[in-house]
């Protein structure tokens, strides 16, 4: 079950040039030269096909509730920022950034070179219209959170200005955010996300913009926006819904349609084991990890001895090579290894060491009885209930550190639910022993929501960790600082803290596989992503035949 942090959760990093301004690249990404060949032999024309698993809801950025919206939005919508190749931040529809010399006023500089898919310029009333209903009273959404304390001001036709309370090194993250135009939403708040213009009619500034929408909203087919700029090569892309993932590899697999991505299983991959079919593995910004339940009333995991036991006990490489056939990174640390300020002397403190896990465990009062099982302290015994999302590869993941856990004594249940299930019942409610979850970290290291004590409310802020001010402290000078040194030198040390607090096991960083047939050239993408974007360079890409 992957659950995406809202807000700045989705974070850019917000690094700035020494002159604390950030201003369009004049050289294109490292990652654009993969294609650099392929772009100037490249043909305009044909449709591009994708499959997908489920069917689209809004198609407006700021109220897609699931993956297949958002991904579609990506083609069709642009943020003020986007993500480059090396995790740092880049201007989209800003030309320059300026951030002020007391850190809290971002100064947004326009491109004018930008018309809508209708032919209206973009300019500086659409950015105040988009900010101004992600903090409207009306506006619910978990998004409402970041702009919470935000200033919005437009200063110029081609200028606008963010004001922060308090300096936060990944805000140029939250202005990934897709731009919408101010002209087409005349209405109130409420009105807009069942506007044809955030279904059938939507428009953006991206390379392409709606030309239909099936009556079941199954399809989903996009053209060429004739304003964008770089324009695409491809004339139209179809999103073709399917009730599983399985069905949608096979229709790639059959030629039915071009592409398909996900954490595939081993009988999906062998589907796709095909010559004219291209699978890119691709490193994602999640992290998969057991959540324990905290309460120092409940008898297991109280003690942080217990925990740094447990994640002893796993054999993180196991899990890796045996259930995600290599398609991830072991991790043990609370960021995931493509992070750029992951910190691997901290995930190495405590490595997969099952005979120092039993003597931890023996230390802490939980021992073997001379007949038995399992473990036990005071009559009971260390037997364990773990819920997790009933599909891959949740399940095998479950069932494999079922095994492990077993080997030093410890008894586990695995109750395998239904993914939304297990967002309702058991995440939400905060009621488990032991929760399997994916959360999508984003680019930007700050994890302030999930660890920070007066963020227990939080509704991704699992763990409940008790308040510890050496954690707190080290969230907080990693969100305030700007220099990249001063920000990974806290990260590190945040890192070397929770490792010995254990709020959590983590386990590792899945990858996402996406599979391109042969005939869709051009394709490329930077080395760590957020699924949707994949999409990022899809003006390279273009359809052979």
């Amino acid at each position: 079950m992957r659950l995406r942090q809202a807000g700045h959760w989705l974070a850019l990093l917000g690094l700035l040039a020494s002159a604390c301004q950030l201003s369009t690249p004049a050289v294109a990404p490292t990652a654009a030269d993969v294609a650099s060949g392929a772009r100037a032999a490249a043909t305009n024309g044909g449709t591009f096909t994708e499959a997908v698993a489920g069917i689209a809801g809004y198609l407006n950025p700021l109220f897609a509730d699931e993956d297949d919206a958002r991904e579609i939005d990506g083609l069709i919508y642009q943020g003020l920022t986007q993500v480059g190749p090396d995790q740092q931040v880049q201007p989209l529809l800003a030309r320059e950034i300026r951030l002020s010399g007391d850190r809290l006023t971002y100064s947004v500089l326009l491109r004018t070179d930008v018309k809508w898919g209708d032919g209206l310029p973009f300019t500086a009333e659409d950015v105040r219209f988009t900010f101004a209903v992600l903090q409207d009273p009306g506006y619910t959404l978990p998004a409402a959170a970041t702009w919470k304390g935000v200033t919005v001001k437009k200063m110029a036709d081609d200028r606008v200005d963010f004001t922060l309370r308090s300096p936060s090194a990944g805000f140029l993250n939250s202005l990934r955010v897709g731009i919408i135009p101010q002209h087409l939403f005349p209405g109130d708040v409420a009105s807009i996300p069942s506007s044809p213009y955030s279904g059938a009619k939507a428009i953006g500034t991206g390379p392409f913009m709606v030309d239909s929408i099936s009556g079941d909203r199954s399809v989903v087919t996009l053209r060429r926006n004739p304003f964008a700029v770089p324009a695409p090569h491809i004339d139209r892309v179809v999103f073709k819904g399917y009730s599983s993932l399985d069905e949608a590899v096979a229709a790639v697999a059959g030629g039915v349609a071009d592409a398909v991505g996900g954490v595939l299983s081993p009988a999906q991959a062998r589907m796709l084991a095909r010559p004219d079919v291209a699978v890119r593995d691709l490193r994602s910004f999640s992290f998969t990890s057991v959540f324990l339940d905290l309460d120092p009333k409940h008898p297991y995991f109280a003690n942080p001895s217990v925990r740094r036991a447990l994640s002893q006990a796993i054999d993180r490489q196991a899990l890796v090579r045996d259930v995600l056939r290599g398609g991830g990174d072991p991790q043990s640390t609370s960021l995931p290894p493509s992070d750029w300020a992951y910190s691997a002397a901290a995930g190495q403190r405590f490595p997969y060491d099952p005979s120092a896990a039993q003597r931890a465990l023996d230390e802490a009062g939980w021992t073997m009885p001379v007949q038995g099982l399992y473990r036990s302290q005071g009559g009971v015994d260390f037997v364990v209930e773990l819920v997790a999302a009933d599909a891959y590869p949740y399940r095998d993941v479950a069932r494999a550190l079922q095994g492990q856990l077993a080997a030093v004594g410890v008894g586990v249940r695995v109750n395998l639910v239904p993914a939304g299930f297990l967002v309702t019942k058991y995440l939400g409610a905060r009621s488990y022993q032991m929760a399997l979850a994916n959360l999508d970290n984003g680019p930007d290291p700050d994890q302030f929501s999930f660890w920070h004590s007066s963020e227990r409310v939080y509704p991704l802020n699992f763990s409940e960790l008790p308040r510890q001010s050496f954690i707190d402290k080290d969230l907080e000078d990693g969100r305030a600082a700007v220099d990249l040194k001063q920000r990974s030198a806290a990260y590190a040390e945040l890192q070397d803290l929770l490792v010995d607090a254990a709020p959590a096991l983590f386990l590792y960083e899945p990858h996402y596989q996406y599979a391109v047939s042969r005939r869709v050239g051009g394709v490329h993408a930077n080395p760590v992503i957020d699924a949707a974007d994949r999409f990022q360079y899809v003006t390279d890409w273009f359809v052979a035949g």
